[in-house]
Formats: C-alpha cells, sequence, structure tokens
C-alpha cells in the first residue's frame, strides 16, 4: 500500500478557524512565536508519526519569514527516515524577496519516506504557482495550492488539465483549490472522464467561523478509483483539514533521480 497525506498548515499560527481563534490570535498573522509554531508543528508530527505516510504534501508552510522570525518550519517535521524533503518558495523559484518582504518563506514542501522522483513546475499564471509533479511507486501525484481569484484559478485550472494529459500514468491530483465558487470549477479537469474527484461526498475542508466549504480537492484517475480510500482527518492547529489517501497495489519504489525545476515565465500576479 502507499499512503498519501496532504494538508494546509496555516503556516503552524494555531488557528482552527473558529471565531474565537480568529479574534483571540489574530496577533498571530502578524507574528507568531517559534514556541506557537512548535506547539502546533509538533501535533502534525505526532500525525505523521501514527500514520506512517509514504509522502506527506503541506501548503502554507514557512520556509523562513518577517512573520515567524525567519524559522525553517521543515525542519522541525523531517525526521531520520525521510529519504527526501523538499521545500520551495510558492511564488516562483525566479523571484528574489527581499529579506522584510511579506512573500518571503511563503512555501510548498513534502517530506518522502520512499525512492521518487519529481520536479517543481510553476503555472503560467497567478502568484501562488508552484506545483510538486511527483512519480512515487508507479504513481503521479500532482500536488497544487491554486488561486483565491476566480478568473486567474480558471486558467491554473485549464493548465494543470493539460499537465494531466501529459502522461496516461495513474495520477493523483491534490491540493487545496480554493473553490469558492464550488465544485463546478473543476470542469477542466474532469471534461475528458480520465479523473474522478474522490473526497465529493466527504464534506467540507475548509472552515472560518460558521462558514465550511470544500476547499481541499484529491482528484483520482479512474484506473485508480477502486484500489483507493480516502479519509478527511481533523486538524486542530490549522482552518484547513487532512486528506489521508491509501493505494492499494502500488509498485515498490525506483531509484530516487536529480530532477529539474521548471520556471514558467512570470505572468499576471493573484
Amino acid at each position: 500500500m502507499l499512503r498519501i497525506v496532504y494538508a494546509n498548515l496555516g503556516y503552524s499560527r494555531d488557528i482552527d478557524g473558529s471565531i474565537g481563534h480568529h479574534v483571540r490570535r489574530v496577533h498571530h498573522h502578524v507574528f507568531t512565536t517559534r514556541r506557537v509554531q512548535l506547539r502546533s508543528l509538533g501535533l502534525v508530527r505526532e500525525r505523521l508519526r501514527e500514520l506512517k505516510p509514504d509522502l506527506s504534501c503541506f501548503a502554507e508552510i514557512d520556509k523562513g519569514s518577517l512573520n515567524n522570525g525567519f524559522f525553517d518550519q521543515v525542519g522541525a517535521l523531517a525526521e531520520a527516515h525521510h529519504t527526501t524533503v523538499r521545500i520551495d518558495n510558492k511564488y516562483g523559484a525566479g523571484r528574489r524577496f527581499r529579506r522584510l518582504s511579506v512573500s518571503r518563506g511563503k512555501s510548498n514542501a513534502f517530506l518522502a519516506s520512499r525512492p521518487l522522483t519529481y520536479v517543481a513546475r510553476y503555472l503560467s499564471w497567478g502568484k501562488k504557482r508552484l506545483v510538486y509533479d511527483i512519480d512515487i511507486s508507479g504513481i503521479r501525484v500532482l500536488m497544487a495550492h491554486l488561486s483565491l481569484r476566480y478568473r486567474i484559478r480558471g486558467l491554473q485550472l485549464a493548465e494543470l488539465a493539460r499537465w494531466v494529459a501529459e502522461s496516461d500514468k495513474p495520477t493523483v491530483v491534490i491540493g487545496d483549490f480554493n473553490l469558492f465558487r464550488g465544485v463546478g470549477e473543476l470542469r477542466p479537469l474532469l471534461a475528458d472522464g480520465r479523473l474522478v474527484h474522490a473526497n465529493a461526498h466527504s464534506g467540507p475542508t475548509f472552515r472560518l467561523g460558521p462558514y465550511r466549504a470544500a476547499l481541499d480537492i484529491c482528484l483520482l484517475s479512474q484506473d485508480l478509483r477502486d484500489r483507493c480510500q480516502v479519509t478527511i482527518l481533523d486538524q486542530p492547529y490549522s482552518d484547513h483539514q487532512m486528506i489521508q489517501l491509501d493505494i492499494a497495489d502500488a509498485e515498490p519504489g525506483g531509484e530516487m533521480l536529480e530532477t529539474p525545476v521548471l520556471v514558467a515565465a512570470d505572468a499576471e500576479a493573484a
């Protein structure tokens, strides 16, 4: 079995999305102490030890920014069995941020305990553009965090659909898609019938006070549909929930290879 987990960590600000947390901990958006970050990251680490995933993917993790005292959060999650630890700025590999920039350090990341190959790719549109393109145990995994802006998000989804079509491997597309206008936005990815929405009936994954929405999405190619199980797990340290994906009969991992970073040209920010 191959186990994948995905979570938006909310930069480990220890805000669960409730009104009480947003009011009492609003200062965490400006600056989060290392103690608070380590408390949240400790809970993530304990969850990973319990689940023992082969691949753990994270959105909204900090590589070190003004808001968090320049603390690299992935180091608090990585352990000796992780053979690959990767963290990249989600705004574009070609961008250089000044030390006091609010965008500095804002990243996506993954940890893996099996051999894999991967490419860090950047969408042509938007501000949040990083997509990890990972091949692990015969499964292709695309992990993304998409724009908050509807028009830009549509362009990103269409480009993701083109990337999915590049390969006929069993495929997982997972991440925070910010589908504030509903699952109809997934049409570019679902139109040809190759992918199915695996957590369509699993309920909301995001909370903001009384508001609930299914923003975190897991799509599977049809050849994985009957051998996958998706579970939604609560996160008390984030306003997003975690997705656990178990895939039966995955191939053993191959040799890990060095892979390039693909950078798209700068485009309209979102």
